[in-house]
């Protein structure tokens, strides 16, 4: 058995890199929540809406976020034909990092279609210790290591085995590219002139805001599962987008104004956002006409907030 102890709980009930954040911190780094998804993209990022969207739609892949930031990394897949090989092979690599002290990151191990920061293993009972996005416990979660097998999305990469590299971070490029990109997903055209078609399709940024308001302003709407998930998810991650551009604002001069007005508006959006939880999160009715009304109500508003904040981002990159 072995733990690697001082992994503190998840700042952000974020799928794809809060675990990753904590693990590098607990390599050296001190990365706080707002910086790390402000580069990360995750800070910015609304798509859907639907349960699959905070995982699926994203500025880039934990592994090329590892290798932004410098270090190496071994991937792990699944196999379909041999799925106990693969998980064995996983686990082995697994066992070594925790000896050496280093966190790993592993698909569904505690939670649900999200990666998780696996911190210890025991082998006698065959389970691995750690933490997963919407689990508050302050000890370690523990689940049976195949726990990663039996989900509906045991595909692509089983775990994320990191390491030291060679490369640094440039933070300036790094920033400068975050909200860029952050810029263009939240204008992003994807699939706007199927609307109307009668067949769903998933929208990004502003357009994926306006409907969500638009679908709840529909009294027979019913809250959905992406409903929930995502306003848990977008939730806090969003709110991470204000105290990254309240920390680079003082490096670019010339956008530092702009930067902070950006900041602004995304601080509102978050507000704005939190109130949703309670009408639209887990354990919510399914159909409430007032509550409907309610959501529509605040949904505009974040939506008009996260707009202006972009609109603000693309005047100020060009000065950054």
């Amino acid at each position: 058995m072995k733990i690697v102890n001082g992994i503190s709980n998840y700042e952000v009930n974020e799928t794809n890199f809060e675990a990753l954040r904590l693990a590098l911190n607990s390599m050296g780094e001190t990365f706080s929540a707002g910086y790390f998804h402000g580069i990360a993209g995750s800070a910015f990022r609304i798509g859907g809406i639907c349960p699959c969207a905070p995982t699926c739609s994203l500025a880039m892949s934990p592994q090329q976020l590892i290798t932004l930031l410098g270090y190496d990394y071994i991937e792990f897949p699944y196999d379909d034909a041999n799925k106990e090989g693969a998980l064995e092979k996983a686990i082995d690599a697994i066992r070594v990092s925790i000896d050496n002290g280093v966190p790993v990151l592993v698909w569904d191990a505690f939670t649900m279609c999200e990666w998780d920061i696996v911190t210890g293993y025991d082998d006698n009972e065959k389970v691995f210790h750690g933490r997963g996005a919407y689990i508050t416990h302050a000890e370690y979660q523990k689940k049976p290591w195949n726990n990663t097998l039996n989900t509906m999305a045991s595909h692509g990469v089983m775990a994320i085995v990191i390491a030291k590299g060679s490369g640094t971070l440039d933070k300036r490029a790094a920033e400068i590219a975050a909200i860029k990109e952050a810029i263009r997903h939240a204008n992003d055209a994807e699939n706007t002139d199927k609307l109307g078609s009668g067949a769903w399709v998933i929208l990004q940024g502003k357009a994926a805001y306006q409907r969500w308001a638009d679908d709840f302003a529909k009294s027979d709407y019913k809250r959905s599962h992406g409903d929930m998930y995502c306003i848990g998810v977008y939730s806090g991650a969003h709110a991470q987008a204000g105290p990254f551009l309240r920390d680079i604002a003082p490096n670019y001069p010339d956008a530092s104004e702009l930067l902070i007005q950006a900041a602004e508006h995304f601080e509102k959006e978050a507000e704005l956002l939190k109130q949703l939880v309670p009408l639209i999160g887990w354990g919510t009715r399914e159909l409430d006409p007032l509550r409907n009304e309610q959501a529509t109500v605040l949904l505009r508003e974040a939506a008009a907030c996260y707009g202006s904040a972009m609109d603000i981002l693309a005047a100020a990159v060009d000065k950054m």
